[in-house]
């Protein structure tokens, strides 16, 4: 038999997952979909990673193709 502390009002149990917090995700999920797919929102902050990375694939790879016609 485990012994559990009684929970007072002061302490919080962040860990547990109760159907408001899970509904609460779903429908900013859901929300945050909407706007991505209604072109809401401002993704240039979240693309530029990727857009950089894009662009020091390409230079790599254009390099890669200068070497090999030389």
């Amino acid at each position: 038999m485990t012994s559990t502390k009684p929970a007072t009002s002061s302490q919080k149990n962040y860990d547990t997952v109760t159907l408001k917090t899970l509904t609460a995700y779903q429908l900013l999920s859901q929300r945050e979909n909407m706007c991505e797919l209604f072109h809401l929102v401002d993704e240039s902050e979240r693309q530029r990673s990727n857009n950089t990375e894009m662009l020091s694939d390409l230079k790599k790879r254009l390099e890669a193709a200068k070497n090999e016609n030389k």
